[in-house]
């Protein structure tokens, strides 16, 4: 297995109760979502979920990952809220994807 950690941008395109679904860009072209802990994501950028779909966080990934387990992502930081909003977060820990 291929491992490419660096730093990614991630769109949070649906917020469910539990489980969040991200694109990545940089990551079968933003066409497969990696789900994240709704509850772990709403933690890091303050947001409740209903705040989450649209917002832009950046984080650490395996962008040369084969499926959407071996993404691992990590270091969350949020960037842009859906309303426009710029603002860079402090990564708070958490450190993966427990669903």
């Amino acid at each position: 297995m291929v491992v490419a950690y660096r730093f990614t941008l991630a769109r949070i395109v649906r917020a469910r109760p539990i489980t969040t679904h991200a694109a990545l860009d940089e990551w079968a072209h933003g066409q497969i979502t990696i789900p994240v802990p709704t509850l772990a994501l709403s933690q890091i950028s303050g947001l409740t979920r209903q705040d989450l779909t649209g917002t832009a966080f950046e984080f650490m990934a395996n962008c040369a990952a084969a499926t959407d387990t071996d993404v691992d992502p990590h270091g969350w930081r949020l960037l842009a809220r859906s309303d426009g909003e710029h603002r860079l977060t402090v990564p708070r820990s958490w450190s993966g994807v427990t669903t």
